[in-house]
């Protein structure tokens, strides 16, 4: 089979072009070693997200796929899907890392924060054909794709996200992109 005829037999998802800039411009922690830690000097933490069992999609963003160039039906039928977007199958040109900040908490300087609950899964470059309005809003010629919930990070409390607290991020996400 020709180079052409793998890619068509591919998942949409493995199609993305990811570039991962972020993790290339940016301190990144030397250490893999997992659970909760201090990481110093660093932007970006590299992280495993824990498999789910049996991971199946509840609630799909159409709009949110069709930025990234994918149909939202080719997604939600690809078997691979629900693997993909959960972070229990990292796909082709992804690179899991949980982001270190720092910051105040009521009122008091916190030290290190980070993400507990989110993984960046990277950078996907804007797909040819892109909206305008888009390119417009959006000068980095890049969509960051994040999973919520997939496991312990450096910086996590608990590593798990409710199902009910993902729901309202993805509403509150989606009016933010509305």
């Amino acid at each position: 089979m020709d180079d052409m005829g793998l890619a068509l037999g591919r998942s949409a998802l493995e199609r993305l072009d990811f570039d991962n800039v972020v993790l290339k411009k940016l301190p990144l922690d030397p250490s893999e070693e997992a659970g909760v830690r201090l990481v110093k000097g660093a932007c970006f933490s590299r992280v495993k997200p824990e498999p789910l069992n049996n991971p199946r999609f509840v609630a799909v963003s159409l709009d949110a796929l069709a930025l990234l160039g994918l149909d939202g039906d080719e997604v939600m039928n690809d078997p691979l899907g629900p693997e993909y977007l959960s972070g229990s199958k990292v796909m082709p040109g992804s690179e899991p890392a949980a982001h270190c900040y720092c910051g105040h908490q009521f009122g008091q300087f916190a030290g290190q924060l980070g993400d507990g609950a989110a993984c960046y899964l990277g950078e996907v470059k804007v797909p040819p054909g892109q909206n305008p309005k888009f390119l417009r809003e959006n000068p980095s010629g890049r969509w960051e794709i994040q999973v919520k919930g997939a496991g312990q990070t450096p910086y996590s409390r608990s590593g798990k996200f409710p199902n009910q607290a993902q729901v309202l991020v993805q509403r509150g996400q989606g009016s933010c992109y509305g």
